[in-house]
């Protein structure tokens, strides 16, 4: 085995060592709702294994992002005014910023809006592009979770990312330079180990680069490759400097009937994703 090898193997490994755990709840809930043989005892019987996770779902569930009539006080007053799929999401929007370390500042606090807002444009755009709601909005919210666990690994990812920012490098490449995989691979990567639905691992692997996936999930790749340009122009992106697709290339990615929306919804849809982010980040702290 080559020293580059070797690195390579050191590197990864400190990647799953080092990287929050993806909460085991969190990864049964989302088999679950995949599962054509659901059982709501089980459901609610895996919520409540983790009372923290429910905690923070009940306080989501309660908070104005929602509006519900009444106060919410457990998990089956859950399940039954929000359904199974708006759970899954708001347990994984949890986890999902679990992973953010806020010791790295406004870089990392800067990802998690991005991801954020990239779940939430899927989201809105699901109808249009044929495709279930909240599997869009998870979609889009994991997309770039392998940035994330980069960035609470590697405490140099921040600024070289900047400087590589900053000197027209390109990031992929830098990445791969830099830490032996890119941010895309990393997250494919730890969404295999972690036992992820092959879904989210293919949006992780190509959501970068779209063009290039054989992938059944195609579809679902591109929503995310467009939501993710689309919350760069809504000034959510990672990276501000770097230039922009304008929004005509930004919607060829998407369908005909999702690609028209947005281009006549456009400045409504900003001021919409900016308001659900902000509900959602006051939910959360």
């Amino acid at each position: 085995m080559t020293a580059a090898e070797q690195s390579s193997i050191a590197k990864r490994t400190r990647l799953l060592a080092e990287a929050p755990a993806f909460r085991p709840v969190a990864m049964q809930l989302l088999k679950l709702v995949r599962s054509s043989s659901q059982s709501l005892t089980e459901i609610v019987t895996l919520l409540r294994s983790d009372a923290v996770l429910t905690g923070e779902v009940l306080r989501l569930a309660n908070s104005p992002l929602f509006a519900t009539r009444c106060e919410i006080k457990n998990v089956l007053q859950a399940l039954a005014f929000l359904g199974l799929d708006r759970i899954n999401a708001m347990v994984l929007t949890t986890v999902i910023r679990g992973l953010v370390d806020g010791r790295r500042g406004s870089f990392t606090h800067s990802c998690w809006r991005h991801n954020l807002a990239t779940g939430l444009i899927c989201q809105r755009l699901s109808a249009a592009a044929c495709l279930p709601q909240e599997r869009c909005y998870v979609a889009g919210l994991i997309h770039d979770i392998g940035r994330l666990a980069l960035l609470r690994v590697f405490p140099e990812y921040e600024q070289a990312m900047i400087q590589a920012e900053s000197g027209g490098d390109d990031l992929l490449a830098r990445e791969r330079e830099l830490f032996d995989v890119d941010h895309a691979e990393a997250g494919r990567w730890l969404l295999s180990q972690w036992g992820c639905p092959l879904e989210l691992q293919n949006v992780a692997a190509w959501h970068e680069n779209p063009q290039n996936t054989v992938s059944c999930d195609r579809p679902l790749i591109c929503l995310v490759h467009a939501a993710s340009q689309l919350a760069d122009l809504m000034a959510m992106s990672v990276f501000p400097s770097i230039p922009r697709a304008d929004l005509p290339e930004i919607v060829d990615w998407l369908p005909a009937k999702a690609g028209e929306h947005v281009l006549d919804t456009f400045p409504e849809m900003v001021e919409w994703v900016e308001t659900k982010v902000n509900e959602i980040e006051l939910s959360l702290t």
